[in-house]
């Protein structure tokens, strides 16, 4: 099975423990949307779309609406989604560029000109 992750936004807030959402294509037919990258206590890590119900107890509880069926197929989700995270913050990192406010810079003199 090919699988084909992308990121489709960056979370910029330094005490938000979700890093990025993400999309994965499974063999180019099935698209699933809102996997998120986390970081924890516990390292990094995706985790799966879910929807969130109250139980009889009035807790909040959690369920998967897409989950792998075997370790294998978790692993390669998980690192297909952690290669394009880490894919996508070297091009954003590669991509800033500091450029001095015209005032900072230092006056070049002009090239003499020689008849």
């Amino acid at each position: 099975m090919k699988i084909s992750a992308s990121i489709n936004r960056i979370i910029t807030k330094p005490d938000s423990p979700v890093k990025a959402f993400a999309s994965v294509t499974l063999d180019g037919v099935f698209a699933v949307h809102g996997l998120r990258v986390m970081e924890t206590e516990k390292g990094r890590f995706v985790a799966m779309p879910s929807t969130s119900y109250t139980d009889k107890e009035g807790k909040v509880q959690y369920s998967d609406t897409f989950h792998a069926i075997t370790k294998s197929g978790r692993e390669a989700v998980n690192q297909s989604v952690l290669n394009a995270y880490d894919l996508k913050l070297t091009q954003e990192q590669v991509s800033e560029i500091e450029v001095k406010a015209d005032e900072e810079m230092e006056e070049e003199p002009e090239p003499e000109m020689v008849m």
